[in-house]
C-alpha cells in the first residue's frame, strides 16, 4: 500500500530564557508574591490557553548569553542561569499574536521564528 506524505506550512517560535526569570504578578495571592512562577512555565501554560498546537520547554546542558559567559550544567551547582528554550508551533499569525501579547516578558530575549512543515500521512 503506497501512501503519500501530506504537508503544510507552519511556524516555530523559539524563545531562549533563563529558568530563574520569573513572572511578576500584580495583586495575586501571597503565595505567588513569595514564589513567582517561572516565565517559561507561564509561557507554556498560556500557550495552551491560547490554543497553540504544540509547546515544549527544553533545557540546555551548556549555553551562553549576550554577556558571553559559558555556563555548564552541574548536579551540585546553580543552574538558574542556564538557558531554556521554549518552543511553540502553530500558524505564523497565531505566533505573532502570542509574541505581541507577551512582548513585555520577551523584551531583550532571543526569540527566533522559523518556517517549518507539518507532516502527516494521507
Amino acid at each position: 500500500m503506497v501512501k503519500k506524505v501530506k504537508h503544510h506550512s507552519l511556524g516555530k517560535l523559539e524563545i531562549y530564557i533563563a529558568p530563574a526569570h520569573k513572572v511578576q504578578h500584580g495583586t495575586r495571592s501571597l503565595f505567588r508574591k513569595l514564589f513567582p512562577k517561572s516565565t517559561y512555565m507561564h509561557l507554556i501554560q498560556d500557550a495552551r490557553k491560547e490554543g497553540i498546537i504544540n509547546a515544549a520547554a527544553h533545557s540546555t546542558h551548556t549555553s551562553f548569553t549576550t554577556d558571553g559567559k559559558v555556563i555548564t550544567f552541574s548536579v551540585e551547582g546553580d543552574n538558574s542561569k542556564l538557558a531554556m528554550c521554549v518552543e511553540l508551533v502553530d500558524k505564523r499569525e497565531k505566533l505573532e499574536a502570542f509574541f505581541l501579547k507577551h512582548q513585555d516578558l520577551l523584551r531583550e530575549k532571543v526569540v527566533i521564528f522559523k518556517e517549518v512543515e507539518f507532516w502527516d500521512v494521507e
